[in-house]
């Protein structure tokens, strides 16, 4: 991925030195500490580019014409800078990263809003906010990919998870999947849910239906954040 680690890094810089306004040497090593780990089968710098490809192709959409698009993609680029899958605190601790980052800037009103979005993927809740909510969709548009590219995503979520046992992992994810589908909308904004809200339904229903068909126990889950089994993060 080095031509594509080429072109995040020159985007980067460009952003970190609009919104921030310091060279982004320093805050770029942050980062690839954490998305350049081996352990990042999917939350790594294609994640990252993927949501910043996502967000150019819906830009000069009419519905995102008031969203500060370098907010949203600060955002996206810090949002999953830290992910320790035992932890329950991955997004305060991300959005912690990008405030320290910013240094003399966290107080300025384009950082604090891009701090405000990470914190918002922790609940992927409804937000008056237009920026928070095309964020969140961009952060769920893997899963109203199609079928081949959503199986892709759940595996290289579980190579994430590696440490939790196949039971309690199907067991957990299951639960995940279960409070996604039961949710009035996936995708905030009308664009994303018109686009993608049925075929990610599909997806999400397959994956669970496919994790009760195979061997399960009733694991005691009473220590584990179950809501962050699979990188859907509620």
């Amino acid at each position: 991925m080095e031509a594509t680690d080429a072109s995040l890094r020159a985007r980067f810089d460009a952003l970190w030195a609009r919104t921030v306004g310091t060279p982004g040497a320093a805050a770029w090593r942050a980062l690839d500490a954490g998305y350049g780990a081996a352990d990042r089968h999917y939350h790594g710098w294609p994640h990252v580019a993927a949501l910043l490809a996502g967000h150019d192709s819906v830009r000069a959409h009419p519905d995102f014409a008031g969203v500060d698009g370098d907010a949203v993609d600060l955002a996206i680029a810090f949002h999953d800078a830290v992910y320790d899958t035992p932890r329950a605190d991955n997004e305060a601790r991300s959005a912690d990263l990008l405030r320290a980052e910013a240094g003399a800037a966290a107080g300025d009103a384009r950082v604090r809003a891009a701090i405000a979005m990470i914190h918002a993927t922790a609940a992927h809740g409804p937000s008056a906010d237009p920026a928070t909510r095309l964020l969140l969709d961009l952060d769920l548009a893997v899963l109203g990919a199609p079928r081949a590219v959503y199986a892709a995503y759940a595996a290289a979520i579980r190579r994430e998870y590696a440490a939790v046992p196949e039971a309690a992992w199907r067991l957990g994810r299951a639960q995940v999947l279960d409070r996604f589908l039961a949710r009035p909308r996936l995708y905030q904004t009308d664009l994303f849910h018109d686009r993608l809200e049925a075929a990610a339904r599909a997806n999400l229903a397959a994956e669970a239906a496919g994790l009760r068909a195979g061997p399960t126990e009733q694991a005691d889950l009473r220590n584990r954040r179950t809501h962050g089994i699979g990188g859907l993060t509620e």
